[in-house]
């Protein structure tokens, strides 16, 4: 089965130094690639969600929030 994964960051910086970032996380699944061609939306709105956890927690360890005080 082919999947295709497609990531979107954009990382931005406040005057005062604050790292900022939007992301997206994009699936693409041939219907033909699924097992019967039944599709099931939970698993794959599952696989998604797990994608971005993992994209948000990379950017997380790489751009922390700032220490306060």
């Amino acid at each position: 089965m082919e999947v295709q994964k497609r990531y979107r960051v954009n990382i931005a910086t406040s005057v005062k130094g604050v790292k900022t970032f939007d992301c997206t996380v994009d699936f693409t699944r041939s219907m033909d690639d699924v097992e019967g061609g039944d599709f099931d939306n939970q698993i794959l709105r599952d696989e998604i969600l797990t994608e971005s956890d993992k994209l948000v927690a990379e950017l997380e360890t790489r751009y922390p929030p700032p220490k306060e005080g």
